[in-house]
């Protein structure tokens, strides 16, 4: 089997129906619900029965559940796709295309729009402290609706290039890379698990690129708005156990000492 689309939902029924209706020309689509309790497993049984579903009977987190995904898929490649993301017509072998013409890459990632059209950031710096303090900046004023800045990061980032990583809100690897480097790391519950793996995948596997060719709908966030204290929560843990993992104790201390100030320890 060619391609495999890995998606892990959680309590986004309706936007999940989105996401798998737009994905009719996929190989396979594996589908781990996370404890959902608005009748998404059931959609799915009901509406897309040729899906392969595990519905869990808890939110086992991001990285546990792409994990499960791709142990049942049996593409050679694997598309991380998030549930309130929609494809296009074409996009499935536009993606296994763009990766076939760079047999180097362990990964790519691809551009993303919201719902308005406007541009999103999925793609990110080497892990350091000021890179990401940057990209934060950048992220909340796109938040915000910065168009103009949007407009701006559209056309620097206009053609394929080699990055350090990409969202794994659309991220599409090989197969034999995903498994060299063991999957994600289920230590992080959500966020910067996407990190983690591209640094990981280039380190070990080849490099991973980003590429604007190909647009993806994506209107993000929508599960971690379902319990957003939750998901702030393990934002903090993921943040913590990344800068540890990645740049040392003492990098890690000083995030947690940042957090304590602000207020928004875990």
């Amino acid at each position: 089997m060619r391609l495999s689309v890995l998606i892990v939902s959680y309590n986004v029924e309706p936007l999940l129906e989105r996401c798998l209706a737009s994905l009719g020309e996929a190989d396979e689509v594996v589908v781990v619900d996370n404890g959902s309790k608005d009748g998404s497993a059931a959609m799915v049984r009901e509406r897309f029965p040729n899906c392969r579903l595990l519905a869990l009977s808890d939110n086992r987190g991001f990285a546990v559940g792409v994990n499960l995904a791709a142990r049942e898929a049996k593409g050679e490649l694997l598309l991380l796709l998030n549930p309130d993301a929609e494809l296009s017509p074409g996009n499935v072998a536009a993606m296994a295309q763009e990766l076939d013409l760079r047999p180097e890459a362990a990964a790519l990632g691809f551009r993303q729009i919201d719902e308005a059209g406007r541009f999103q950031l999925a793609v990110g710096p080497a892990p350091w402290l000021s890179l990401e303090l940057a990209r934060l900046v950048l992220q909340r004023r796109l938040d915000r609706g910065d168009r103009l800045l949007g407009r701006a990061l559209d056309r620097a980032l206009s053609r394929p290039m080699r990055v350090p990583w990409v969202a794994g809100s659309c991220l599409l690897v090989r197969r034999g890379a995903f498994e060299a480097v063991g999957g994600f790391d289920e230590r992080f519950f959500l966020f910067f698990e996407d990190i983690d793996f591209c640094l990981r995948l280039a380190s070990s596997c080849g490099p991973v690129f980003y590429v604007p060719t190909v647009t993806v709908r994506h209107h993000r966030g929508a599960s971690a708005a379902k319990d957003e204290r939750r998901a702030a929560r393990a934002y903090r843990h993921s943040q913590i156990w990344f800068w540890r993992k990645h740049r040392g104790v003492l990098v890690a201390s000083a995030v947690k000492l940042y957090q304590r100030l602000r207020g928004v320890a875990p």
